[in-house]
């Protein structure tokens, strides 16, 4: 019996599952399809009470017609359902209600006759059974009111003909009148309950008619998130491959540069003769300018990937304006233009601003306005005012007397790749990434800058910062801008790169100011010739094959030496991987980038031999 309870159970489960979306009337029939077993066993329950009742042959009769009817009913309604999600409603509500009436007359019939002609226990089995097929009517029918009906008649019928047969003629009367209420009550309970139910199974059917549709946006939306990581992942590949082109395009082109820039710079030192030395101003200028090109390429690189960073610190603001002036004064003289700082007495003598970066978006707009401007002057003015409790909004200005922008060309004036003019472009040339670099440092800075200008009479570019005050400059190793400084005297001092160009250079730079040089090609060489003897500085170039820079400064501060504690200067033609203060936290003790200037080299070399360990070193 129990592997039949089983198998029953998964039938319904099963056919549970397949109830989903069925229409009313099919639910109808597979509520009525129940294990024959079952209804047998009714079936036996009521026929043993008639053989207990003193009714064997009654009961005999009763069971035979009972499992007769169970049977065919069972073949029926199990046929209907072959077809029953082709069949409409009404039709099919319309076939199953004879069925059901026929049923449930073949049901009472048996035991109404029984209670006719008996006592009052007959009576109570015919009422017991009346009330469990009430039970069974109103479970079987609630999809539908004709279903419920032609369960209830038949038995509604039933009991009128006991009352009629059985009670006295006013006991008859009273008792049909509470039969039609009861009956009445019933159909208007059973109205509500298949209203409700009509409507959830309505409601019910509409969310499975969605199913389809949520998963096909289930669907769609995996493969919209599939799309999406794949297309995150391939930004993300890009920005790497677009990150190592920069870094190797910026090495491959600085370490070239720093030859023929090297190079320049020696000759230029010792050139005496007039029209020489101006050929090498050009060779420098034009060196200068393509990394300048690069420069710019590399900071909107920086700028897009969100790496660029602000350090502001305490600046003299007047001096460093006074230097940004004096920087292109010789180009002013040699175009014949005035060149004039103004500084109102409002500004702040000292404030925290990364001079850096506002040299580089005040270099380009001077520079351009010394491009523009072929008469008349350039004026760099500042003024300030208050902005809030020790701060002030800084404006500054670049004014000049040039060709002019044209009123509509103002807009796209800070867009990348673009400029006032094309022809202008042709004949004065650049990228036009300037003024839109500019624009994205100002912005980082927290300012804003814009432009005015009237074709044929000049422009204006307005930089607004708001900046912190500051009460002195911040402590800085002193270094001289006016020319190059004086090297340390008589250093001896490790050049390591494994370029040969870039050896020269260095060489022959370190021998003008009467250092003596030894040269290693590689870190392994490096690290030999640091074992053998001590050296009062180290210039190491950063990438190299084999061993990097940074590896050789590892080995070197790991072991014990005569130059563990040996200024060690780190040179790099890579400029995307970090500045200055990253070097300082891999160990270095300075930095100075590829190509190498002079000015640049001697200030590196003045700043390492200042710091504590390299007095340290020469102290030992």
């Amino acid at each position: 019996m129990k592997p039949k309870v089983w198998e029953f159970a998964r039938e319904r489960a099963a056919r549970a599952t397949g109830e989903i979306g069925m229409s009313a009337y099919h639910l109808t029939l597979t509520s009525l399809v129940q294990p024959l077993a079952f209804h047998f066993a009714f079936n036996a329950i009521v026929a043993l009470s008639m053989v207990m009742l003193g009714h064997p042959i009654a009961a005999a009769a009763t069971l035979a017609i009972y499992c007769a009817v169970d049977v065919a009913n069972q073949f029926m309604v199990r046929r209907w359902i072959e077809t029953a999600a082709d069949t409409p409603d009404d039709d099919g509500f319309r076939r199953l209600a004879p069925l059901c009436a026929a049923r449930m007359t073949g049901y009472v019939l048996p035991t109404l006759l029984v209670a006719l002609n008996g006592h009052r226990g007959e009576s109570t089995l015919f009422l017991l059974q009346a009330a469990t097929l009430v039970a069974v009517a109103i479970s079987a029918s609630l999809m539908g009111r004709r279903i419920f009906w032609a369960f209830l008649l038949p038995i509604v019928g039933a009991l009128g003909v006991l009352i009629a047969f059985t009670l006295t003629p006013w006991v008859a009367a009273a008792a049909f009148l509470a039969l039609a209420s009861l009956t009445a009550l019933t159909g208007l309970m059973m109205e509500g309950i298949t209203r409700t139910v009509q409507v959830l199974h309505g409601a019910f059917n509409d969310n499975v008619a969605m199913i389809p549709e949520l998963k096909a946006a289930r669907d769609q939306a995996v493969a919209e998130r599939a799309a999406a990581d794949a297309a995150r992942e391939e930004a993300r590949q890009a920005g790497r491959a677009k990150a190592n082109f920069l870094a190797t395009m910026s090495h491959e082109i600085r370490t070239p540069m720093n030859g023929v820039l090297g190079m320049a710079q020696l000759l230029q030192r010792d050139e005496t003769d007039a029209a020489q030395k101006a050929r090498l101003d050009v060779l420098i200028d034009s060196g200068e300018y393509l990394l300048s090109i690069l420069n710019d390429i590399l900071d909107v690189s920086k700028i897009d990937a969100g790496r660029l960073d602000i350090l502001p610190a305490a600046e003299d603001l007047s001096q460093f304006l006074e230097r940004l002036v004096g920087f292109w004064g010789p180009r002013a003289d040699e175009k014949g233009v005035a060149l004039v700082l103004e500084v109102a007495p409002n500004a702040p003598a000292f404030a925290l601003f990364d001079a850096l970066r506002l040299r580089q978006v005040l270099f380009n707009l001077v520079g351009n306005a010394l491009k523009f401007t072929d008469k008349g002057s350039v004026t760099v003015a500042a003024d300030a005012s208050p902005n809030g409790e020790g701060a002030v909004l800084l404006h500054l200005a670049v004014r000049d007397t040039g060709i002019g922008i044209a009123a509509d060309n103002l807009p796209q004036l800070f867009t990348r790749f673009t400029q006032a003019d094309e022809s202008e472009m042709r004949k004065f040339g650049g990228t036009g990434l300037g003024l839109a670099i500019a624009k994205q440092l100002v912005e980082l800075m927290g300012g804003r800058i814009w432009a005015e200008s009237t074709l044929g009479q000049g422009s204006v570019f307005h930089i607004k910062l708001p900046l912190a005050l500051a009460n002195g400059p911040a402590l800085t190793v002193a270094r001289n801008d006016a020319g190059p400084a004086e090297a340390p005297c008589a250093l001896q001092v490790l050049a390591v790169d494994d370029n040969a160009v870039n050896l020269l250079v260095l060489d022959q730079l370190l021998s003008s100011f009467g250092h003596e040089v030894a040269k290693a090609s590689s870190g392994a060489e490096a690290l030999e010739a640091l074992a053998e003897r001590p050296f009062d500085l180290i210039l190491l170039d950063i990438q190299m094959p084999g061993m990097t820079g940074v590896e050789v400064l590892q080995r070197l501060h790991a072991a014990e030496g005569p130059n563990r504690d040996a200024p060690v200067v780190a040179l790099t033609a890579d400029v995307t991987s970090g500045g200055r203060q990253r070097y300082l936290e891999l160990g270095f003790t300075e930095h100075c980038p590829k190509p190498i200037q002079i000015q640049e080299l001697v200030d590196a070399i003045g700043r390492a031999m200042s710091a504590p360990s390299a007095r340290r070193q020469a102290a030992a």
